[in-house]
């Protein structure tokens, strides 16, 4: 004879296990069905599944909302972690998409995904005869290995939500024939908007210093690879416009601030995609104390005296001391009514910084893409 009301509390458990294991069976499902949303580039599960930015659904393509949306996107993520549990996640090298909106003021909404860091780490036999170059290609394929991969799901999202690509640098992870060819082709397939990262004038990696000389070296072969201007160029999208300029160095030159002057004459709305952060208080700290490997904070406009906490290797300061330029570059965009948000990389972290009340700085990690839509 059963004690009262064990029943119901029985039939509760049973219910709740019977949809633990139907989300289960449905992730596995959208598994084989291969979706270009999935993906595995974390191995921390439990991360993934109690993330607080609201995401891209991974099995349904997605942003759900609501009450009715919270409880569907929570049986979804206990779906993705029991398929961790079962070993059945889909392939590895799946991108994973965040999803955000910016109020710019656009003549209609539209989208854009915004790109950064994927490192293509090839080379072939038209640079086998480099020796150093080879040893770079040996030592860091393993840093990126699915860079190939994540820019074929960022292509395939994009032709799916007829949107556009903005890379924030990095695309290629040293200056080699073979990336080359692989950053054209993906250029020339797709409708990217791209700024320059300190990769792109990279050859040996740290090798060979980041300065003037060696980006003047390898720049015109480089940006034969780009369709836009990757130090500095605009274009405009249903009356927004979308500013990329090259501070990969940590710093501008007096005719980028020149130029940025002239396109905020008219007051018409802007995005600006650069590769390096620019400093705010946030993400500072994120920097230094929440990345898991130690370095100083790679920030434009670092204040000196914040600087002194680095406790790292000099050079790394002297780098990111702002000139004349770069300082009055960042009073511009602190202090301009039509900068509406900031697209960065560099840092390999998911970060949103406000930059001020009113600006906000999205930080895109190595394999992830981030979907705005813009109103």
């Amino acid at each position: 004879m059963t004690k009262a009301g064990t029943g119901p509390v029985k039939r509760f458990f049973a219910l709740l296990i019977c949809l633990l294991l139907l989300s289960a069976l449905t992730a596995n499902a959208a598994s084989n069905a291969d979706k270009q949303d999935l993906t595995v580039n974390h191995a921390d599960n439990l991360s993934r599944l109690f993330r607080t930015s609201p995401d891209y659904c991974l099995y349904c393509s997605g942003c759900h909302t609501g009450t009715w949306g919270t409880f569907v996107q929570f049986f979804h993520n206990v779906g993705y972690f029991f398929c961790g549990i079962v070993g059945k996640y889909p392939e590895k090298g799946r991108m994973f998409f965040t999803f955000d909106s910016i109020d710019a003021g656009a003549d209609e909404p539209f989208y854009f995904i915004h790109l950064g860091d994927n490192h293509l780490p090839l080379i072939d036999e038209r640079d086998y005869g480099d020796a150093r170059l080879v040893e770079t290609a040996n030592a860091r394929f393993d840093y990126c290995p699915y860079a190939r991969r994540v820019l074929d799901d960022a292509a395939l999202k994009a032709q799916e939500l007829d949107a556009f690509i903005v890379h924030t640098g990095d695309l290629i992870d040293y200056v080699s024939q073979k990336n080359l060819d692989l950053a054209k082709d993906f250029t020339d397939r797709n409708d990217v908007f791209a700024c320059a990262g300190n990769h792109e004038y990279h050859v040996y990696i740290w090798d060979d210093g980041e300065d003037i000389p060696r980006r003047v070296r390898v720049e015109e072969k480089v940006q034969a690879a780009f369709k836009n201007n990757i130090r500095f160029s605009v274009r405009e999208e249903h009356g927004v416009k979308f500013i990329a300029m090259d501070n990969s160095f940590h710093t501008i030159e007096q005719w980028q601030l020149d130029r940025f002057k002239e396109e905020l004459k008219d007051g018409k709305p802007i995005i600006l995609a650069l590769h390096v952060p620019v400093y705010a208080p946030d993400i500072f700290e994120f920097q230094m104390t929440k990345l898991d490997y130690p370095h100083p904070a790679w920030l434009m406009v670092v204040p000196e005296e914040r600087m002194a906490e680095y406790h790292y290797e000099p050079q790394w300061i002297e780098e990111q001391k702002a000139n004349d330029a770069t300082k009055a570059f960042y009073d511009l965009i602190v202090s301009a009514p039509s900068l509406k948000a900031i697209l960065v990389g560099h840092d390999h972290a998911h970060f949103v910084s406000q930059v001020t009340p009113t600006l906000k700085q999205y930080m895109v990690a190595c394999e992830e893409g981030q979907i705005f839509a813009v109103r």
